[in-house]
């Protein structure tokens, strides 16, 4: 039988940085969906939501090409408080954009997941 156990944990193989970065970061979106903001204090969300933006800002290149980044950037970070900095970091226009996009993937998250159940 420990023969066995061996054998699988060899033909197992090891996660990736980016598969447990992914992981962390569906971590992070199933908490938001549940309204557990950890990574944005409610003032910020409520600034940043509160702002009448139209989304086809969004498809811009460029700001698309930031968004991506900062996003990339910030599910790199291993910690929270190494995300929690990097967001502290960034300038006002790339952090909203951050926090907007990242609200949409928990609103399609959350759309995704109720979609399953019907």
């Amino acid at each position: 039988m420990s023969e066995l156990k061996s054998n699988d944990q060899k033909t197992t193989p090891a996660k990736n940085e980016q598969e447990i970065s992914l992981e962390r970061m569906e971590s992070l979106l199933k908490q938001s969906a549940m309204g557990i903001h950890i990574l944005f204090d409610n003032r910020s969300i409520a600034k940043v939501m509160g702002q009448n933006k139209d989304d086809r800002d969004f498809f811009d290149f460029n700001k698309m090409k930031i968004v991506q980044d900062n996003m990339t950037a910030l599910i790199a970070k291993k910690s929270y408080l190494e995300k929690v900095a990097f967001l502290k970091e960034l300038n006002d226009e790339s952090f909203d954009m951050l926090v907007r996009t990242y609200f949409h993937l928990v609103e399609n998250s959350v759309r995704a997941a109720t979609e399953k159940h019907h």
